[in-house]
């Protein structure tokens, strides 16, 4: 692997990676991937070390919307600075990017994090859990064709049969997509986790808070290196302990994304709806007419599976829920590419007058 930085190339750096980064930045500028985001700046690794970054005022510029600037796993191209912050100058093309809708009624999406592996998405047993919840996660990840690893953490605080009954009803819906039960205080499943993780391997852990991404992190790196607290005891919901999104890289070579805990989630696509229910999918193709909606046709196949139970009633109505909100989406999407476009024509105007006042300039020294 000729040319390669080695000190990133446990990063996940290979040939691909260089043939991208030889069409973006300058001749001066060096290959990086953000370790860290804040509000404000960004830690990103490079041949040599981590250090702090920040954008150029050009990305800032020309970036129309939020999602393309750099998030935790990007791989960039970045103008080193001797005296000071680097400067970010290019983001090279994203093999993928987890995604959600923006907060407080914004159009645009939030990224997450970018060129991720696997996706591991907690849910703490006990009074928390919540399959509806969780078909919004495996949607959001299907949508990004990111493998979903489901970690039902805090297995030490139930019994052990309603460990084993929501982890087969869990694997009996979600076709395709590992469901372990964990418990990071007693190391129970930790092994069966690890065996599905690999050296250079990027994993995002996403869930709300309280669920134990943070203690899962601290019982993998086999130390504490972020905080952790208590869940509120009367509903069982936690605090926000995570603040920011970092990468950190195991003993094992994996490299885990900590994130933030997820109060709402709501999704900036919707594609991947059919690959999340392939259950209902399966159970539809049954039915008498092939555009059935379910409602009033005769012999339709969902309504039978909801009667005899083959068809769990919180499973359908969250499919509903979902497919509902798909329509909204599409509104979204509608207002979104307004906003590009309207931020497109203010700057071609801004450029116009600025041409214009400097040609009423010139013919005044003339």
């Amino acid at each position: 692997m000729g040319g390669c930085p080695l000190n990133l190339l446990a990063y996940g750096w290979d040939d691909k990676w260089q043939a991208a980064f030889a069409t973006c930045g300058n001749a001066d500028s060096l290959p990086a991937r953000v370790t860290t985001m804040y509000a404000d700046r960004y830690e990103v690794v490079t041949e040599e070390n981590i250090v702090e970054a920040h954008i150029s005022g050009r990305m800032r510029y020309d970036n129309l919307y939020s999602a393309k600037n750099p998030t935790v796993g990007d791989w960039v191209a970045l103008q080193p600075n001797p005296h000071g912050a680097a400067t970010i100058i290019d983001v090279l093309p994203r093999v993928n990017c987890l995604e959600r809708q923006g907060v407080f009624g914004s159009v645009e999406a939030q990224v997450i994090a970018a060129n991720i592996d696997k996706c591991l998405l907690l849910q703490a047993l006990g009074r928390d859990f919540n399959p509806s919840r969780l078909d919004r996660y495996v949607t959001m990840v299907w949508n990004t064709g990111i493998t979903p690893v489901v970690l039902l953490t805090k297995a030490d605080t139930v019994p052990i049969e309603e460990v084993t009954k929501n982890v087969k009803l869990l694997a009996g819906y979600l076709s395709g997509v590992d469901v372990l039960a964990i418990s990071a205080l007693t190391g129970y499943g930790i092994d069966k986790l690890l065996s599905l993780l690999a050296p250079k391997m990027t994993v995002a852990a996403l869930g709300s808070s309280g669920v134990g991404k943070s203690t899962l992190l601290n019982h993998l790196m086999g130390g504490d290196v972020m905080v952790t607290a208590e869940v509120r005891g009367d509903d069982q919901r936690g605090r926000h302990t995570t603040t920011h999104r970092q990468m950190f890289m195991l003993p094992t070579g994996t490299l885990y994304i900590d994130t933030p805990g997820m109060r709402e989630l709501g999704l900036f696509s919707y594609d991947a709806l059919d690959e999340t229910f392939k259950d209902i999918q399966a159970i539809a193709t049954r039915c008498r007419f092939t555009d059935c909606t379910h409602t009033r046709e005769p012999d339709c196949a969902v309504r039978a599976a909801l009667r005899n139970g083959e068809l769990p009633r919180q499973r359908w109505e969250s499919y509903l829920k979902l497919k509902q909100e798909e329509h909204f989406h599409e509104r979204r999407q509608i207002l979104l590419a307004k906003q590009i476009s309207n931020t497109r024509k203010k700057r071609q105007k801004v450029h116009y007058n600025d041409y214009k006042r400097g040609a009423d300039r010139k013919a005044e020294l003339e």
